[in-house]
């Protein structure tokens, strides 16, 4: 059977062809010798001679084309050279390329933020604005709340404790017992954001803002980067505007809803009645000063004029709140008793006593004798004393126009001249003079007119609302 040969056997039968058993004959002095060669020694001697020879051949090639070689080998190490250099160009170039955009984007980084700060900073002014513009008002509410042993919530989250809406009949009160969310959670979010960040934009603060200038000033950034903190200030941004909208909206409210607190009463305008506080105490004013001309350059200039515009407004709407609840302050709104029952309302009714028409010049307020009687607002005594009809009776100007008058007392706890603070107990209901029971008859005087008490109780109802 016919085996294929392999490349050993190949190769072994190429050199037993090529190189047969040879022999060298010599002859020397009529002697003959002979060397055999051997098929393999015949190879080694080929191989050695190949050697030999190729490297004579390298060696002659190398001799002849130095010069040529290492010219070869220069020009492509100056080609190699020029690459890299060209290639390193290529990269400094990209490198300050992207050096130069982050630079750019830094500087408009810390341009934005400072906006920013500026922004919340006058907002945060703003809020301070109106804490302090209502705090004797709040103090007066939490006053009145102890007399009545009630309670009263926190100042920040009651400023309104009833809405007044207008109407084409006049004024209308939905009974809502707790103030305007809005204002509440805004205070807290401009409070809360200078306590997290120490005085700095929090939103989510500038805590925040801070870890993306690291971001904005590192060679390494990448748009990404870049991208995510234009997206972050653009929320920041969204949300102070925001902030500021839901300000003016719930200033634009308190304005709307004082003024028909103070309507209510029928007595005066609003805005006469400011004007009349102004002129009685000018030098008491305050608040942050924002000039009209200037108003634009509030935000950072004129790209942020309508920001400028709006926090002018808010500004002065706070403003107008603040006149707006000092006059309420000092009007006598409150109830000078705590439980009581009209027995006989202002105006015209039969006289008790005789049975004939005559004009009835206050409200009379039954209760049991001893029961205190409170000062609906701070004042001075202008009379203690008897007084025909009124039996003992106290007199209190409150100043601005506004006098009130407590007659039928059984006993008088103040003397005339005396200063008296709102909710003050001035005297005991007693049935002193032409009186037929145990009653208060209380009198509310504007500019020397007698007016109906019962408007101011009305009015006071929706600023001295009693906490469960």
């Amino acid at each position: 059977m016919h085996r294929r040969a392999g490349w050993p056997d190949r190769i072994r039968d190429f050199l037993r062809h090529m190189y047969v058993e040879r022999q060298i004959y010599i002859r020397s002095h009529g002697h003959v010798q002979f060397i055999s060669l051997s098929p393999l020694t015949q190879t080694f001697f080929a191989t050695v001679a190949f050697v030999f020879f190729g490297w004579i051949a390298f060696a002659s090639v190398n001799v002849v084309f130095k010069e040529q070689i290492i010219a070869s080998k220069e020009r492509r190490y100056v080609k190699m050279q020029g690459a890299y250099e060209e290639r390193m160009a290529q990269l400094q170039s990209a490198y300050d390329e992207l050096n130069g955009q982050l630079i750019i984007t830094e500087e408009r980084f810390l341009a934005t933020t400072m906006q920013l700060e500026d922004k919340h900073r006058q907002l945060a002014s703003l809020m301070s604005q109106r804490q302090t513009a209502s705090s004797e008002l709040d103090t007066m509410r939490r006053r009145y709340a102890a007399t009545a042993g009630g309670k009263i919530e926190d100042a920040r989250g009651n400023k309104v404790l009833m809405r007044v809406e207008r109407q084409s009949d006049g004024p209308v009160l939905a009974d809502t017992t707790t103030g305007p969310r809005k204002l509440a959670e805004t205070g807290r979010f401009v409070i809360d954001a200078a306590e997290n960040a120490g005085g700095t934009v929090d939103l989510t603060g500038l805590a925040e803002l801070t870890a993306m200038a690291g971001l904005a000033g590192d060679g390494n950034a990448q748009n990404g980067t870049v991208a995510q903190i234009d997206t972050r200030l653009a929320r920041i941004d969204r949300a102070q505007q925001t902030l500021i909208n839901n300000i003016e909206e719930v200033t634009d409210r308190r304005v709307r809803e004082l003024k028909s607190i103070i309507g209510m009463t029928k007595v005066i305008d609003p805005e006469t009645l400011i004007e009349r506080r102004g002129k009685a105490g000018e030098a008491a004013q305050g608040g942050p000063f924002i000039d009209l001309a200037d108003r634009e350059a509030l935000a950072g200039g004129a790209a942020d004029s309508g920001f400028g515009r709006q926090l002018y407004r808010v500004s002065q709407n706070l403003r107008t709140v603040a006149d707006l609840e000092e006059s309420i302050a000092q009007m006598p709104l409150a109830e000078p008793l705590l439980n009581y029952r009209r027995t006989s309302s202002y105006g015209s009714r039969r006289d008790p006593f005789n049975g004939r028409m005559a004009f009835h010049s206050g409200e009379d307020l039954a209760a049991p004798y001893g029961e205190r009687v409170f000062a609906p607002g701070a004042g001075t005594v202008t009379f203690a004393g008897w007084r025909g009809g009124y039996g003992r009776i106290v007199e209190i100007d409150h100043g601005n126009g506004f006098r009130t008058r407590y007659g039928h007392l059984g006993r008088m706890d103040v003397k005339t001249g005396q200063k008296v603070a709102f909710r003050e107990i001035i005297g005991r209901v007693g049935s002193s003079g032409r009186s037929s029971g145990p009653h208060l008859h209380y009198e509310v005087w504007f500019d020397g007119i007698v007016r109906n008490p019962s408007k101011f109780i009305e009015a006071g109802h929706y600023v001295f609302a009693k906490q469960g």
